[in-house]
């Protein structure tokens, strides 16, 4: 998975996750999703939908194990509200650069905290998504 700035003509920069100084991909999991307008319940109890986009991709991380650097750097990566994503889409079985956001709730556990200096922080269990616009 590679993203950029969103409206970049740049390259591509690889997700900044590392294993033992060496960037890779971490496991996730992907949904595709419809997305409604005004769906509602008529009287006798059936959901009327007015679908307007289906396969709207989530990508679903659970990240172990960061430093207090890599979390750091993530929320860095990640700070502008849109970027590009290029990945493999499932739904179409082939590769798509789409735009996308990360989620507002990025959640974690506070494994071990160093008073002098936060990179050095252990954080566990780390999770969060990537969402088409």
């Amino acid at each position: 998975m590679y993203i950029r700035e969103w409206g970049s003509s740049g390259a591509y920069s690889e997700f900044p996750y590392t294993i033992n100084g060496v960037n890779t991909l971490p496991e996730y999991d992907a949904s595709q999703n419809d997305v409604d307008l005004d769906s509602y319940t008529n009287t006798k109890g059936k959901t009327i939908r007015n679908r307007v986009r289906h396969d709207v991709t989530s990508i679903d991380f659970e990240i172990p194990t960061w430093s207090g650097e890599e979390l750091h750097n993530f929320f860095e990566y990640t700070k502008d509200v849109w970027f590009d994503c290029l990945y493999f889409d499932e739904s179409i079985w082939d590769f798509v650069s789409k735009k996308m956001y990360r989620s507002g709730t990025v959640k974690y556990h506070k494994y071990m905290v160093d008073k002098t200096n936060p990179l050095k922080n252990i954080y566990q269990n780390i999770s969060f998504s990537f969402i088409e616009e």
